[in-house]
């Protein structure tokens, strides 16, 4: 080899021709494989992300807790007499459409239109009630309420009955029906004393 002659003109260096144009190939696939593999992966972890948390909500929504037993028909006389819940509050429905109550659980709002504040239930509290029997929202079942409407004031309330005829519960929601607080309220036993 001469002086200034390149070494390489006469055979090619090693790294030339590599990598083949197979590997390249091979190279330029994987490449774009992997990004697609990576999205496609994102998508559906996302996809299974939604559907957990639709999963979720729809679960919720169906366990929002009520008191045991079925809807309930009860007659007018049935429902006439008293009722207490578990903190010790009284209502009493007489026969003659009016009632008092003192300290009892509920849900209840005034007749202001503008205010959708929960109210709570006067205490002494007197007015009249209302039975009616409808059918109940999604089943085929008949099932008593009982309207109050405090005097003076105007303050209303609602209870429904669930359970038998020889365990009836007059219940509501207190507040949102999706945070799961009830208010329920038990017939006295000795409703001949009344």
């Amino acid at each position: 080899m001469k002086r200034g002659e390149d070494p390489y003109r006469a055979t090619p260096p090693p790294w030339q021709g590599w990598p083949s144009a197979e590997t390249n190939r091979r190279r330029w696939r994987i490449g774009l494989l992997v990004p697609l593999v990576g999205a496609a992966g994102c998508g559906l972890l996302f996809l299974l992300g939604i559907g957990a948390f639709a999963l979720l909500m729809i679960v919720s929504r169906l366990s929002v807790p009520v008191p045991d037993g079925e809807p309930l028909a009860m007659s007018t006389a049935e429902v006439t007499g008293t009722w207490v819940d578990e903190q010790g509050g009284r209502l009493t429905l007489k026969g003659n459409g009016t009632f008092t109550s003192a300290e009892i659980c509920g849900d209840f709002d005034d007749n202001d239109d503008d205010d959708f504040d929960d109210v709570a239930s006067p205490t002494p509290g007197a007015g009249a009630w209302e039975h009616t029997t409808m059918t109940a929202i999604g089943t085929d079942d008949l099932v008593s309420r009982v309207h109050l409407t405090f005097t003076p004031g105007g303050v209303r309330g609602q209870y429904e009955a669930r359970g038998t005829s020889k365990d009836p519960v007059l219940w509501t929601y207190i507040g949102d029906p999706d945070e799961g607080r009830l208010c329920a309220l038990e017939r006295v036993g000795d409703r001949g004393k009344e």
